[in-house]
């Protein structure tokens, strides 16, 4: 892990550590890094399910039978 000097909004790290339920500003900027990536996953996952035909959304469906 890097050590890094930066100008946070400390109300922003206190109102995300409560939203996270972390506790730290590292916790909470990992923590908040970690929900983005995360997030970012799963806008890719439903714009590529989006892109599905109605037969490769059947074939998943059915694949769980």
């Amino acid at each position: 892990m890097t050590k890094t000097a930066l100008n946070i909004d400390k109300e922003k790290v206190l109102r995300a550590a409560e939203v996270l339920g972390t506790q730290g500003t590292t916790a909470t900027i990992d923590a908040a890094l970690t929900d983005i990536i995360a997030r970012d996953a799963r806008a890719k996952l439903v714009e590529r399910m989006r892109r599905l035909t109605p037969e490769q959304r059947d074939a998943i469906l059915h694949s769980w039978d």
